[in-house]
């Protein structure tokens, strides 16, 4: 069978018309689609796919569009300039969404990450694609944070609670207890005091759900 490339139609045998750029006889480039059953698809094609539906500016996604990515990966909103940029959603092939605001193809400002099952991974502002900000995480092993982050990372203000019910309310540092914070332990027992890399280390009270307190002289360390 004989295979041509360019621009130009093509009449497909079951009433399918293609009209725009091809390679080998598939679409291939910019190109639009009406099917026997009048639906049509104008975007972008690869191998005779559909790999980008939507507005076009330049012969660049810009406005509204869908991408279907080779790997499953799909995303669906807003454009400018050929990347992600406004509101959109992307949706990976294993599963996990996102859906909120992107700049220059990074999730940048408000949005929500989700696990394969539709619970909420993470609830919060995003700077160059990593949490940054404040936020919400839901982690997979039950501990579950509130508070700020910077580059993915626990950082400044929150609250963990743990999966076993422990609660620490306090400073963080790279993701561990670092600085001034308050444990409450799910025994009754509570620590106020300093923290440095995730251990309860200078001074503090030790409070014991008997009614005994602990105050630390000089150093606590663990």
């Amino acid at each position: 069978m004989k295979t041509v490339s360019g621009k130009g139609t093509i009449a497909y045998d079951n009433g399918d018309f293609y009209d725009g750029a091809f390679e080998n006889s598939e679409p291939q480039g910019v190109g639009k689609m009406t099917y026997e059953d009048g639906r049509v698809c104008e975007g972008i094609w690869r191998n005779g796919k559909i790999e980008y539906e939507g507005d076009l500016v330049e012969v660049k996604p810009h406005g509204r569009g869908k991408k279907i990515c080779q790997n499953g990966n799909v995303y669906e909103g807003e454009w400018k300039g050929g990347k992600r940029h406004g509101q959109g959603s992307f949706k990976w092939a294993h599963g996990s969404s996102y859906e909120g605001d992107w700049k220059e193809d990074k999730r940048h400002g408000k949005g929500i990450l989700k696990y394969p099952d539709g619970s909420v991974r993470y609830d919060g502002e995003y700077k160059d694609g990593l949490p940054d900000g404040n936020g919400a995480h839901n982690f997979k092993n039950g501990n579950v944070y509130t508070g700020e982050w910077r580059a993915n990372k626990q950082h400044g203000k929150g609250v963990m609670t743990y999966a076993n019910q422990d609660i620490y309310d306090g400073d963080w540092k790279w993701s561990l207890e670092d600085g001034r914070g308050i444990m409450k332990y799910h025994n009754g027992n509570v620590y106020s005091g300093e923290f440095s890399k995730g251990k309860m280390h200078g001074k503090g009270t030790y409070e014991y759900t008997d009614g005994d307190i602990f105050k630390s002289i000089g150093e606590w360390k663990e």
